[in-house]
């Protein structure tokens, strides 16, 4: 694995470095998806254009009632 280090900027702005946007294709105007587990934090980059797949699940199988972690799902993927 190789790790390669950003600084945040004053402006709390990092970059997104060029050995990691060749590996996988980034592009201006593609998405960052930030998630944090623990004391982690995890990266996802959905390409510009291209639909959320998981939008596709929701509403897709019927459930006796929805809880407020589904609801707080929904509402962050839906804006």
């Amino acid at each position: 694995m190789e790790l390669i280090k950003t600084k945040i900027s004053k402006g709390y702005q990092t970059v997104f470095p060029s050995e990691i946007r060749r590996k996988i294709g980034g592009e201006p105007g593609d998405e960052i998806i930030w998630s944090v587990i623990g004391n982690d934090v995890y990266l996802h980059v959905r390409k510009h254009g291209s639909e959320d797949p998981i939008k596709e699940l929701i509403g897709a199988f019927e459930t006796a009632s929805e809880d407020d972690g589904t609801r707080d799902l929904d509402k962050v993927i839906n804006e």
